[in-house]
């Protein structure tokens, strides 16, 4: 029997993978795997298998069924959150002598993937917390994704037993046909173990009031978030299934804490306190503990949201209608990742709700250094594949050095050896020093509330002085010499302070490459107490004939990487910008590398009317005695006194 289990194990290993000689040590290294794990099971077949899966709940379940049993008889189980084929043929292959128990999670990711870890484990009880949009796009429905979670009651023996959740009408569908013996929790009347009411306010536990045989228990966890409730039912159906009672099934519950990346508690050295759901982040996983965080108590509610998924609106419209949700919650709201931009069309008019927006991970972290207090409580919800948000807690404490985006690595990053590899981070900023720069002598210290700084971007090697990348610094030089101001050094860059008509103006070439001039210009508008909206940035633009100029008032990037950068740096579009064309005659879309490529003297004359046309405009904006018409459109050349 366990010969034939091995050799279809080799066939459905060889079938899932593909056969190609670059792959052949992996195929025999999981054909090895699985034979030993085949040949283990089989030896120790008086062990009874516990086997949990679900849309969500699942390793919680687990941990928690792990701690009930384990007070009743050695328990084996699956390591962290690894329930993939490999982690199941290893938690198998470690199964003992003496264990009684074995708690096997399993993930059902794609149509047939539970066929193989189902015929390995054999469990004697199956649980099936939920069933959701968890992988939609690979499945294309809910009743398929139910499916493949089925096969899991499906397996059990005749004499087995499912732990479903009631609640559930597809969970609900399957107990009903599966044949076996059903423990059903949750709160719909016919539950075997009933969910009376469940309560969750933070600092306050997880606490639940169940009924059983007509019999009330209060279960008091060391959870946080009402949506763990079902892990909790399921972990207590579970030593019912086994023969447990509840009186001595309840005190096991207090031995596990939150797992981790599911609504874990991290309390920071400077107290700010963190709520990490950054395991995954499904559209419809948000909602749990978004009440989460309406319900608690805290001194300020801070939200980050990293990359969701598995929603079927336009990202377009997807993250403005989350942030909005999440702005209704708390006093600041941070998005970060590759659609977080997107999040700002949201907006608000609430001067008491921040709504930020950092597509680098690396440039929130900086931003939160300063923005985070003692008393807060902020909510991390992201997928850790993609986001890795747990670093935004690991560099408060200590600099970390890997900031790379998309590693495909699986582990949470603090058991990571890349976290730390660089041999001297720079020490954790302890705040942001907002005073203002040391004016030169003679001048007066500049008025915040008036203040209008200009950035022109531009990159400050002298080769590239005269090419079209530079504009934003030769407009910048203009209006310096115009004004009778003089170029200083600043840490972050140069900066001239020129001032008329009753306005002062700090214009600033950022000292870095453009693609990286978001962090200078975000510490030097800090630095001299100025926000966004006293911001304007003068820039090159491939997409307008050489010498036209064009006004925008926010947005994007329109694939400008220094534009980009200040966006991802400020979290923030919602600042103007002076487009200076700089496309050549007969340049199409594939020529934006001739952008560090020197202007031609017949260019000359173009480009000076360029130079000029936006120095008028800036001149215009910056000293105008009058407003102008609000509905001027981008493009136009209207006068338009900044800040209006």
């Amino acid at each position: 029997m366990g010969f034939a289990h091995v050799g279809h194990t080799w066939s459905a290993i060889h079938g899932r993978i593909g056969h190609s000689f670059a792959r052949t040590k992996v195929l025999a290294r999981r054909y090895v795997r699985f034979s030993l794990a085949f040949m283990n099971r089989r030896a120790r077949g008086q062990v009874t298998v516990v086997g949990i899966t679900g849309s969500a709940g699942k390793t919680t379940t687990k941990d928690l069924c792990a701690a009930i049993l384990a007070g009743h008889a050695p328990v084996h189980s699956s390591r962290r959150s690894q329930n993939e084929h490999d982690a199941v043929a290893e938690t198998v292959r470690g199964i003992g002598p003496e264990h009684r128990f074995c708690i096997v999670e399993l993930s059902a990711g794609e149509p047939g993937y539970l066929d193989l870890p189902l015929r390995l484990a054999r469990p004697r009880v199956a649980v099936l917390t939920m069933v959701a949009r968890d992988h939609f796009s690979a499945f294309k429905s809910v009743e398929a994704i139910a499916r493949e979670k089925g096969k899991l009651v499906e397996s059990l023996p005749p004499d087995g037993t499912a732990v479903l959740n009631i609640d559930d009408p597809l969970v609900r569908a399957i107990g009903e046909r599966c044949g076996r013996r059903v423990i059903w929790v949750g709160e719909a009347e016919g539950a075997t173990l009933r969910l009376l009411r469940v309560r969750s306010n933070w600092p306050e536990p997880l606490t639940l009031d169940v009924e059983y045989r007509g019999i009330a228990y209060t279960v008091t966890t060391r959870l946080n978030g009402r949506q763990l409730a079902l892990s909790v039912l399921s972990a207590l159906g579970v030593a019912i299934a086994l023969g447990i009672p509840l009186e001595e099934a309840i005190p096991g519950l207090m031995c596990v804490g939150s797992t981790e990346g599911r609504m874990q508690i991290v309390r920071s050295s400077n107290g700010v306190v963190f709520v990490r759901d950054d395991w995954k982040a499904p559209l419809w996983s948000i909602q749990a503990p978004f009440e989460f965080m309406r319900d608690a108590q805290a001194v300020r509610k801070v939200l980050v949201i990293g990359t969701l998924s598995d929603y079927s609106l336009s990202a377009s419209k997807l993250y403005p209608k989350v942030a909005r949700q999440a702005l209704e919650i708390g006093q600041l709201v941070v998005f970060v990742g590759p659609h977080a931009l997107r999040a700002l069309k949201a907006g608000t008019d609430d001067p008491s709700r921040q709504l930020r927006a950092f597509p680098s991970l690396r440039d929130a972290s900086e931003y939160l250094h300063s923005a985070l207090r003692p008393g807060d409580l902020v909510l991390l919800k992201g997928s850790h594949k993609t986001d890795h948000l747990v670093r935004l807690v690991l560099d408060r404490e200590r600099r970390i050095a890997c900031w790379q985006e998309k590693c495909g690595r699986s582990n949470f990053c603090g058991v990571c050896d890349q976290l730390y590899a660089a041999a001297s981070a720079p020490p954790v900023r302890a705040g942001t020093d907002r005073g203002f720069a040391v004016p030169p002598p003679g001048r007066e210290v500049p008025d915040p509330a008036g203040l209008v700084v200009v950035v022109g971007l531009g990159n400050p090697e002298p080769k590239y002085a005269d090419t079209p990348h530079n504009v934003g610094y030769r407009i910048c030089d203009q209006l310096a010499a115009g004004a009778g101001g003089f170029w200083e050094a600043g840490p972050e860059g140069q900066l001239s302070l020129i001032t008329g008509n009753g306005r002062t103006v700090l214009l600033f070439k950022p000292g870095v490459s453009m693609n990286r001039s978001g962090e200078p210009v975000r510490s030097f508008l800090e630095r001299h107490g100025a926000g966004v909206d006293q911001l304007i940035v003068v820039h090159d633009d491939m997409d307008l004939p050489l010498g036209e100029v064009r006004l925008k008032r926010e947005g994007g990037d329109a694939g400008h990487k220094g534009v980009r950068s200040v966006i991802g740096s400020l979290g923030s579009g919602q600042f103007r910008r002076i487009r200076v064309g700089v496309r050549r005659h007969g340049e199409h879309e594939e020529a934006r590398l001739l952008v560090l490529v020197p202007f031609a003297p017949s260019e000359r004359n173009s480009l000076g009317k360029g130079l000029s046309r936006a120095s008028d405009m800036l001149g215009e904006m910056l000293w105008a005695s009058r407003p102008a018409c609000r509905g001027a459109s981008e493009g136009t050349r209207t006068p338009t006194p900044f800040g209006t």
